[in-house]
């Protein structure tokens, strides 16, 4: 077991030696609220901010379905001086793990999904091109 990973007490490896390309999303969307200071499992700090994004239908994948948000967790190492540029309103792409936080406050468990982020970049989207290189 690598030293990193003893030092952080109750912390486990993965349950696959190599794990798969899952649980892992790619988004587009907008900061609703400025980064904050918050704290990841076992407290790493990290930076807390909630992005929304469209969802298209699944039927219909040309519209609109709904906006979703999902609060965005960015450890310490990923983003780089792309940090400074992330404020309210800032449209962002941001691409990491799904995850799951719950907390418990006045005796009511409450979870809310999660990204833990691995690649933060402020601006708008790359243009997308369909799979023979023409715009959708």
């Amino acid at each position: 077991m690598c030293p990193r990973c003893q030092s952080r007490t109750g912390r486990r490896l993965f349950p696959e030696q190599t794990p798969p390309g899952l649980n892992y999303a790619v988004v587009t969307g907008t900061l609703l609220d400025a980064p904050r200071q918050g704290g990841g499992p076992g407290g790493t700090p990290v930076l807390v901010m909630k992005v929304e994004f469209p969802v298209a239908d699944p039927e219909h994948p040309r519209l609109l379905w709904t906006h979703a948000t999902y609060e965005i967790e960015v450890p310490g190492d990923v983003g780089g001086r792309h940090v400074e540029e992330l404020r309210k309103g800032t449209p962002v792409l941001v691409a990491g793990r799904l995850s799951e936080r719950c907390s418990l406050e006045d005796g009511r468990a409450s979870c809310r999904g999660a990204i833990v982020a691995s690649l933060i970049q402020p601006g708008p989207p790359p243009e997308h091109h369909g799979p023979l290189g023409d715009s959708p």
